[in-house]
């Protein structure tokens, strides 16, 4: 009778003892992805002016007031940009299972809009390459004319589907910025049947990054103005 217990008492240790191995070989196979798990963070944001358009890491990832989930530990750029307002650009830190929290008062804009007519050195982006030249504008119309005179258009402001500014590659701009291809935010319109990217520069295309941009966004807001005022009340709701 001892010698049944003694075995009995023998198994029951061993298929603890074997139980408490397989608990252990779990615990660290599922130790990795729960570091992986936590290996992101997360960013609130908000603005005082509403509908602000973010972009993280050059990417457009939504309007204010927004939440961005499962975003990678490091240091990432976060730019709001609002017609009317000053451009905000911050560097936001990301700690794993954290929450960071963006709070911006936008500022807007108090300089006049450009008289017209008023010229524009421009890089006009095509597909391939790009073209340098001069855009004007007018009350009604956007011209275009390259320095070959190989490119040439005319495009009237009430006939734009879209007047917007983008993040993206620039032709012929080398790669700068932080976690972004370029450090400059061109301006783009959506006219019938294609598109029109332009980046304005001040003196010639070798303009540092930061007059180019700022001459951009002078152009954008200028025909950002024209274009909104040519709309309809309805086609304004839309």
């Amino acid at each position: 009778m001892n010698r049944q217990s003694d075995q009995l008492r023998k198994a029951v240790a061993k298929t603890l003892r074997l139980s408490l191995l397989a608990m252990t070989g779990a615990s660290l196979l599922l130790a990795p992805s729960a570091a992986q798990e936590k290996a992101t963070g997360s960013i609130r944001v908000k603005t005082d002016a509403s509908d602000v358009q973010v972009f993280l890491d050059d990417r457009d990832v939504g309007r204010t007031p927004l939440m961005l989930r499962e975003v990678a530990e490091g240091i990432h750029r976060l730019s709001l940009i609002k017609q009317g307002y000053e451009d905000h650009i911050e560097q936001v830190q990301i700690s794993p299972g954290k929450q960071a929290a963006v709070f911006v008062v936008m500022k807007p804009l108090g300089a006049k809009l450009t008289e017209l007519p008023a010229e524009f050195k421009a890089m006009h982006q095509h597909r391939l390459g790009y073209c340098v030249g001069v855009l004007t504008v007018t009350r009604d119309a956007m011209d275009f004319k390259s320095e070959k005179n190989d490119d040439v258009f005319h495009l009237p402001i009430r006939d734009l589907k879209s007047v917007s500014r983008s993040w993206g590659p620039v032709p012929g701009m080398g790669l700068t910025g932080v976690n972004g291809p370029t450090d400059a935010m061109a301006f783009r319109v959506e006219a019938p049947g294609r598109a029109y990217g332009f980046l304005a520069f001040k003196d010639s295309i070798s303009d540092p990054m930061t007059v180019a941009s700022a001459r951009t966004k002078e152009l954008f807001e200028l025909v950002y103005a024209l274009w909104s005022s040519s709309l309809k009340p309805k086609d304004k709701d839309k």
